[in-house]
């Protein structure tokens, strides 16, 4: 069975970024109005930035390109593809501004971690970043007030594999720059690797998988909601057509 990595989104959900309920219905046509057709239909408004979602080059780079762009044939390959879930066996975490704890994963310690859960020291093409004991808020998510990003030489190591295209976090953001608007693991990553916050991970098992993680294509937006999901390949090999006798 795949693993779906967003929650149900809800109408209760909390907002992580002062930007209100991150999902709301406004009813259009009501099923019992007989003045309406007969269907139920509603006008949804998503804040994408508390739910599974994409960043575009945009998000933070001023000439970045949009969500559309990843539909381009040379940056669909973004979107899908063999992907290293890594949950950190030991995080640390350390005290910063605003009640926050924060664990910033250097090289060396996204080097051990990878060649601890596959035995080889190089970089995925894919990354998904969490923890092994994930802090959770109340509603189960990664809680907000446990920051977990990269360093800059973390995100440097990552990109100096040429086909390394996607980075994937449980927390709600890529940087953790409190009082400050420098964005500089968002700056290092978005030219070339789709950015992927907020999903839900854990019932996952840390692993290789095959990922797909396909946004609402909104052009000239800055970000999407997105679903992504993860297949073992013992699933993919299952799913192909039984050679012919």
């Amino acid at each position: 069975m795949p693993y779906v990595l967003s929650p149900l989104i809800r109408p209760d959900a909390p907002g992580l970024w002062a930007e209100g309920a991150p999902y709301t219905v406004e009813p259009v046509y009501d099923l019992c109005n007989p003045a309406h057709p007969p269907v139920r239909y509603g006008a949804h408004r998503l804040a994408p930035h508390s739910l599974p979602h994409v960043d575009a080059p945009s998000h933070i780079l001023e000439d970045g390109a949009d969500v559309g762009a990843y539909f381009a044939p040379d940056r669909l390959a973004n979107l899908y593809g063999r992907v290293l879930l890594l949950k950190l066996a030991a995080p640390i975490w350390r005290d910063a501004p605003g009640g926050t704890r924060h664990c910033a994963v250097d090289a060396a310690m996204l080097r051990a971690e990878i060649v601890r859960a596959t035995g080889r020291d190089q970089a995925p093409d894919k990354l998904i970043l969490t923890v092994a004991a994930l802090p959770e808020a109340a509603n189960g998510q990664h809680d907000p007030a446990h920051a977990l990003t990269l360093t800059e030489d973390a995100a440097d190591w990552l990109l100096a594999n040429p086909d390394f295209n996607a980075y994937l976090t449980s927390w709600k953001s890529t940087d953790f720059q409190p009082g400050s608007r420098a964005r500089p693991i968002h700056r290092r990553l978005l030219p070339r690797a789709a950015v992927f916050e907020c999903l839900d991970l854990r019932a996952v098992p840390e692993g290789e998988y095959f990922l797909t993680a396909f946004p609402l294509p909104l052009a000239g937006a800055s970000e999407s909601p997105v679903c992504p999901v993860l297949f073992t390949f013992a699933e993919l090999a299952a799913a192909q057509p039984s050679p012919r006798a």
